[in-house]
């Protein structure tokens, strides 16, 4: 103990102040007074409680348990009690003070309750999420936190908005359909979210209590929103621009022309120059449908404000045409020889000149002759059209197109402005066009040969094949370069080729070699020998594509490449070999020789029309000497020669020619050959 202070306990105190004698004793007078005043009382008051009254009958007490176990104590005696007696009571005087404990416990409990209710209240306004049964378009919300509720209804934002297009009708059957991406559509659900989350958050304490309780035990949430479900905002600038872009090209059909020529009749707009696009009207409809979310289409309406008188024979004048066939014409300014001069045999062709072969322009060959050509009769005019160096064109096709100009004045007279005026056309199309022309052009392998097929059991029959098996190196040099001349000719319908003219003269200077030939009768060295066997093939060829053959001629002799009957013979200036394209479309020739199997090949390609096919039927028999030259030792004429008879066999595609019956039957051609003297004489030895 330091400084006047007392530590009780670890902690400083300030010591009493000392008393005086004399308060000492007024002190202890004032406790004992205190004392024996309360000792009084509580006497007092023990004795009221305790005493009973006098003249009461003292109460009866229960015997101990030893005097009860005396058996002659069980049994107590009856005391006998009038009805009139009424039990004696004890005056005993009520307690003072008994008020205050039912008071006591009423203001605990309302304390309680109290209390009870502002911890709901206090817990109630700490609740971060939304009240049960707050729904919001059909969606429950509740137990949810602000963020999760916009995300919720963002949900359906997506839902009702992705995909979403307006589409505006508008005049002369235009439409604009713009979609919730065009028109930069955003929206947002943050005021729809805080709605649901602050309701009955602005109502105090006792109020969101209140609340709570309605919403979570009794079922009567009052929440009801009526707001715009979504904030929305448009990219207006972008809107505009899609709008005035769709209004320029409307515009220009309003303004720049009312007529709208269609496959088979003409619409007008009556009064159209005055109906140009409001685009200010337009955008604030697209607009609307956004932001309201339930309209997809409008229809822009646009009133008329000019008559306008229309010149329909000038419109006639314009659209009329003829309906113009395509045709395959021939180019005048490609020069081939003529056929109608003189041979130099005394011979000429038919009065009527034809035009010859041309080579293709891709595939002409250098050394080719020229041929001239003659220009169809009654056809189209050529001297009109540039062929660009081809040897034939397919003119433009064209569709005819006419109406009646005193039927439409009358319909355009009964129109009211803005209506829509339909004219019908007399729409005449061409049997063929000119694409429909040149994709048929040399589609089909024409030259199908069944023949060879049926006696030299071979696997190919589109083009004829004769072997050069035997051949000298000249004759097959020969064989080649006929065959460049040919390959790629085209004939159009109603040309003939010339084979002597398309080969030209057969000389050393032309790049003809030496090789064996049939000359007068005898077998000996000529230049371009073996081209025979070329016109020969050639023929073959154009009797399967079932062209027009206008000149042929059969050997002196038998050739070893080809049946009796089959052959064509050619020379400088006579005979000839030459046929005519009678087809409906230009055919091309195409001729080589094949190296691996040692063939001189020739294909005629063109347009199979009629899909048909060429069976060749010929017969041969001995001819027997009637000049009485060769005979036998008896006296009879020895044969001397063969002879031969053709028919050509027409059939469709896809008919057995051995069971079918072909379509025609005609006879073809007559052909003698001569043996050779050293064979005919032989034939006069005697034998034995």
């Amino acid at each position: 103990m330091t400084g006047g202070e007392t530590v009780t306990g670890g902690e400083p105190e300030t010591a009493p102040r000392a008393l005086s004698r004399k308060e000492r004793r007024e002190r202890e007078a004032a406790a004992e007074r205190e004392k024996n005043s309360r000792a009084a009382k509580r006497a007092k008051r023990e004795a009221e409680y305790a005493a009973p009254p006098a003249d009461l009958p003292p109460l009866p007490v229960r015997a101990r348990r030893a005097e009860r176990e005396d058996p002659e104590e069980k049994a107590p005696k009856k005391r006998s009690r009038r009805a009139s007696e009424a039990p004696i009571t004890p005056d005993v005087p009520a307690p003072r003070g008994g008020w205050k404990l039912p008071v006591i416990i009423v203001c605990v409990v309302l304390l309680l309750l109290l209390a009870l209710v502002v911890t709901g209240a206090l817990l109630v306004h700490k609740v971060d999420t939304i009240y049960p049964g707050v729904t919001i378009a059909d969606t429950d919300l509740s137990g949810m936190t602000r963020n999760e509720a916009r995300d919720k209804l963002l949900v359906l934002g997506h839902e009702r908005y992705d995909g979403y297009s307006v589409t505006a009708n508008l005049p002369l059957g235009n439409t604009l359909a713009m979609s919730s991406a065009d028109a930069g559509m955003r929206f947002s659900a943050d005021t729809a979210a805080d709605a649901a989350w602050n309701y009955g958050r602005g109502d105090g304490l006792f109020g969101a209590l209140v609340k709570y309780v309605q919403c979570r035990y009794l079922g009567k949430c009052g929440f009801a929103y009526d707001g715009e479900l979504f904030d929305i905002t448009l990219d207006e600038a972008k809107m505009r621009s899609i709008i005035e872009a769709k209004a320029v090209d409307i515009d220009a059909q309003l303004l720049e022309s009312s007529i709208v020529v269609g496959e088979d009749s003409i619409t007008l707009l009556k009064g159209a120059s005055g109906m140009t696009l409001d685009t200010d009207s337009v955008f604030n409809s697209f607009r609307d449908a956004f932001l309201s979310g339930g309209s997809t289409s409008f229809t822009y309406e646009s009133a008329p404000n000019t008559d306008e008188s229309f010149d329909f024979q000038s419109l006639y004048n314009d659209i009329y045409s003829e309906v113009a066939e395509a045709e395959i014409v021939y180019n005048p300014d490609i020069e081939t020889t003529d056929p109608g001069k003189d041979d130099g045999k005394g011979e000429k062709p038919a009065a009527t000149p034809e035009p010859t072969a041309t080579p293709a322009p891709s595939d002409t060959p250098e050394t080719s002759a020229s041929p001239e050509t003659t220009p169809e009769a009654g056809g189209t005019d050529v001297s009109q059209i540039d062929f660009h160096g081809e040897p034939f064109i397919v003119t433009q096709s064209s569709v005819g197109r006419t109406f009646d100009v005193a039927e439409a004045e009358k319909a355009w007279a009964a129109a009211s402005y803005g209506d829509t005026v339909t004219i019908p056309m007399t729409v005449t199309k061409p049997e063929h066009t000119t694409e429909e022309i040149n994709d048929m052009l040399f589609r089909d392998e024409l030259s199908k040969n069944w023949t060879m097929v049926r006696l030299w059991n071979r696997d190919y029959c589109n083009e004829v094949r004769t072997s050069l098996s035997g051949s000298s190196d000249n004759r097959i040099s020969n064989v080649k370069k006929a065959c460049g001349l040919l390959d790629g000719l085209v004939l159009i319908p109603g040309q003939t080729l010339s084979f002597n003219d398309t080969l030209g003269e057969r000389t050393e200077a032309n790049g003809w070699k030496p090789a064996t030939a049939y000359a007068n009768g005898e077998v000996r060295q000529e230049y371009g020998g073996g081209i025979c066997q070329v016109s020969s093939t050639l023929y073959n060829a154009v009797l399967y594509a079932n062209l027009e053959i206008v000149e042929r001629a059969c050997h002196q002799f038998q050739v070893g490449y080809l049946p009796w009957g089959m052959d064509a013979t050619v020379s400088w200036g006579w005979p000839d070999f030459k046929f005519r394209n009678d087809a409906e479309y230009p055919v091309k020739i195409h001729a080589w020789v094949d190296e691996e199997t040692n063939e001189c090949c020739v294909q005629i390609l063109g347009t199979d029309v009629k899909h048909q096919y060429v069976l060749m039927q010929f017969n041969n028999w001995e001819v027997f000497d009637e000049t009485g030259t060769y005979f036998d030792a008896n006296g009879n004429p020895l044969s001397v020669g063969m002879a031969a008879a053709t028919w050509r066999l027409v059939f469709n595609d896809g008919d057995d020619y051995n069971t079918a019956t072909p379509i025609s039957k005609e006879y073809e051609a007559y052909s003698t050959y001569n043996y050779h003297t050293e064979d005919i004489e032989a034939r006069n030895v005697p034998q034995g």
